[in-house]
């Protein structure tokens, strides 16, 4: 198990680090919080609420940027060269595939977790809710980029369906203060929770938090249980 998951680690940063845009993709978000910090600055900036919208903004954006849309590249990537297929048939199992696909992503979860707020220059008051509900939050969106990995059939199918993936992600914080209909949508989404944070940051609770708590661990759920059956598929086809 343990060479396997090594030479699947080993095969995906072979991927990115011979792709461009792939890197590109993943240190072009920490230009634009860069950039959108210089704007704040520039204006006198806003207090602590302008901080707190940029972080609800870009956090998500940086995400999709550099943790989901990668995936979906590598991926697709991947079937075009028939990696994915050799995998199979080679004897990877489903859940090592899902490991191996889950690793780097998380770590650079973390790092964009540490930077955007660094940035940013917003100070985290309570480290545990932030820590948790970002990481929580990032799993599902990583597991909903690779379900869209598995399901497309090019890189520039995938790129296609990543932009709109890109739209409902990272701006599901800011069309939800602007709607009510829209924040009952986007409760219900695996963005709830993480919106229910950033606009009630001094007031959080997690007593008020049960539905997107609960949507967020429903979306996980499903999107194994999705990729898991997709994954199965692919083995009876090969």
């Amino acid at each position: 198990m343990f060479k396997r998951m090594s030479a699947l680690l080993w095969l995906r940063l072979q991927i990115i680090f011979s792709n461009k845009s792939i890197l590109l993709q993943i240190l072009m978000p920490f230009g634009f919080v860069y950039f959108y910090k210089y704007l704040l600055d520039t204006q006198g900036g806003g207090g602590d609420q302008q901080a707190l919208l940029l972080l609800a903004t870009c956090l998500p954006f940086s995400l999709v940027m550099a943790v989901g849309n990668p995936i979906t590249v590598i991926m697709s990537e991947e079937k075009e060269k028939g990696n994915l297929r050799t995998l199979l048939m080679s004897g990877v199992k489903g859940y090592e595939y899902l490991i191996s696909t889950l690793i780097l992503p998380i770590f650079l979860t973390l790092i964009v977790m540490g930077m955007v707020p660094l940035i940013l220059g917003i100070s985290i008051n309570n480290l545990l809710n932030y820590s948790v509900i970002v990481l929580m939050t990032s799993i599902v969106i990583i597991l909903f980029y690779l379900f869209l990995g598995l399901v497309t059939r090019s890189q520039v199918e995938a790129q296609i369906i990543s932009i709109f993936a890109m739209l409902l992600v990272a701006f599901s914080p800011m069309v939800a203060n602007l709607d009510k209909s829209m924040a009952k949508f986007v409760d219900y989404s695996f963005m709830g929770l993480f919106t229910e944070y950033v606009t009630k940051w001094d007031r959080f609770s997690w007593g008020e938090t049960i539905q997107p708590s609960f949507s967020l661990v429903s979306w996980g759920v499903l999107l194994i249980i999705c990729i898991f059956w997709v994954i199965k598929k692919k083995h009876r086809i090969y």
